[in-house]
């Protein structure tokens, strides 16, 4: 029987080439990419900072000023890494995209081998980033974008939905609709969606579900309705 390696070594392989990915991201926002593992963790600290105030504050309330004070750095520390708040605000998205595309390719990988298994991750890969960030989203909206920003968000759109179709690929024979590449489209945009739509929501609007909670959900709904036999069609009505 040939050797396969373990999971956590095929995920640790593609490391480095995330971090080029990341790298060259970052630099499409106009921030230079750190070099060093210590100047890497200070560009971090200050986009966690930068999120608890987006968070906490609101964009309103959002300056350099107040991210470095959360920080612990001076004002001229932030300058030296990001020329106006746009540029950090730009960061912090880029980030966010980033962590959720790293979360999703590493859940894929070692999802179970079976349609449910992939929509299990998948979800569950959304719904372990979000818990961590999903409260910046609505404070994100808020701000001015970027055109490369939102070119950037289309970008990460497309590549978890051929991540999502090619995790999927193998277990398309248990689709029971009757158009598969269809059922997967919705069933994807619909994830993407009802997770976009929580995230921005659940302040003003709670549904005394945790993330993890909500990923089960919505994986069993998705995985009935592409599992399920077909439905009578109601379009010519």
């Amino acid at each position: 029987m040939p050797h396969t390696a373990p999971a956590a070594s095929r995920i640790k392989t593609k490391r480095p080439a995330r971090v080029a990915v990341a790298d060259a991201e970052l630099a499409q926002s106009g921030v230079r990419p750190p070099q060093q593992a210590r100047s890497r963790a200070a560009l971090q600290r200050l986009l966690a900072s930068a999120e608890y105030v987006l968070v906490n504050d609101g964009i309103d309330e959002f300056t350099i000023a107040r991210v470095a004070e959360h920080a612990g750095v001076s004002v001229g520390g932030v300058y030296r890494r990001f020329a106006s708040k746009e540029q950090l605000l730009d960061a912090v998205r880029y980030d966010l995209l980033r962590r959720l595309e790293n979360s999703v390719a590493e859940a894929l990988c070692v999802a179970q081998p079976s349609l449910a298994g992939v929509l299990g991750a998948f979800c569950t890969a959304l719904s372990q980033i979000l818990a961590e960030s999903g409260r910046v989203i609505p404070a994100i909206l808020a701000g001015r974008r970027s055109v490369d920003s939102s070119e950037q968000g289309l970008h990460t759109l497309a590549t978890l939905q051929r991540r999502f179709l090619d995790a999927a690929a193998p277990h398309r024979a248990q689709i029971r609709h009757r158009d598969p590449a269809t059922a997967l489209d919705i069933a994807f945009r619909s994830v993407i969606a009802a997770s976009a739509h929580r995230a921005a929501i659940a302040p003003w609007w709670p549904d005394n579900l945790t993330w993890s909670q909500w990923a089960g959900e919505v994986a069993d709904m998705t995985t009935a309705y592409l599992t399920a036999g077909p439905q009578n069609d109601v379009s010519a009505t």
